[in-house]
């Protein structure tokens, strides 16, 4: 009976464990080189939102005092960015044309939601993009097509 009861808890124990483990959330995103004689790095922002929810993941931009460009951020700034003072935790300066890939850990109490890149160049143009996030059908991939801001997109659920 105590060796039963003993396996039951060292199950239930396991179980509560692999619950607990955050989802990973990688990212792999191109940054576009436009053909234009004067060049600035996008700003680039990547959050979740779930509703009225909405979770920081990232948010590239020069660093300084004051960025009067993070506004260019349109919906990222309506959303989070002109409500929210601890932006500097996440933040990362701005970077060129390229590959890049990031990995997130996301709220495990959102089986779903939706994951928003966004990038704006100082001067120049914009993108916004979405995908729908489903952690219900554990790993997984989400494909999202180029803009003018930023190339193709993998979204990979692990």
């Amino acid at each position: 009976m105590r060796s039963l009861i003993r396996t039951s808890v060292l199950a239930a124990s396991l179980a509560a464990a692999g619950l607990a483990q955050a989802t990973s959330v990688q990212v792999d995103f191109e940054i576009p080189r436009p053909d234009a004689e004067r060049y600035a790095k996008p700003y680039v922002a990547i959050w979740a939102e779930n509703g009225r929810e909405s979770e920081h993941l990232l948010i590239w931009h020069l660093q300084g005092e004051k960025d009067k460009w993070l506004s260019d951020l349109r919906r990222w700034w309506r959303k989070i960015g002109r409500y929210d003072h601890h932006v500097d935790g996440l933040t990362g300066a701005t970077k060129g044309a390229g590959h890049y890939s990031e990995t997130f850990d996301v709220n495990d109490n959102w089986d779903k939601f939706t994951l928003y890149l966004e990038a704006a160049r100082e001067n120049g143009g914009r993108s916004l993009v979405k995908s729908k996030i489903d952690l219900s059908k554990g790993q997984s991939e989400y494909r999202i097509p180029a803009e003018d801001e930023l190339g193709d997109i993998l979204i990979t659920i692990k």
